[in-house]
């Protein structure tokens, strides 16, 4: 099963159908607080889940342990590893899209352009 099946499966169980730009922007609003915290504080660990000060990593093991930071340490370490670091990831860029369409959505309505 390629990628695009599998994200296309997934974007269809998770789909949530809400009211109004109000009930969106709220939801927008939660996940960019919750998933900016756990981004922040996953990029500001100082050492990766194998122990090695993120100061001597470099290229993709670098980016690589930062997801893993972001995601709550390693799976073998009992957090969500790169996996759950680029859920928080897509999550956060996701909320902050809805965010930008509301906020151009009001402003269509109060101009009184469609």
């Amino acid at each position: 099963m390629g990628i695009l099946s599998l994200f296309q499966r997934k974007q269809k169980n998770t789909q949530v159908v809400l009211k109004s730009n109000t009930s969106l922007e709220r939801t927008a609003d939660s996940i960019l607080s919750q998933r900016g915290k756990q981004i922040v504080d996953g990029l500001n660990k100082t050492t990766a889940s194998t122990g090695t000060p993120m100061d001597k990593l470099h290229g993709g093991a670098k980016r690589m342990a930062q997801m893993s930071n972001i995601g709550g340490g390693s799976k073998a370490t009992g957090g969500g590893g790169v996996d759950e670091g680029m859920k928080a990831m897509l999550q956060y860029t996701q909320a902050n899209t809805v965010k930008k369409m509301v906020s151009q959505s009001e402003k269509k309505k109060i101009s009184g352009k469609k």
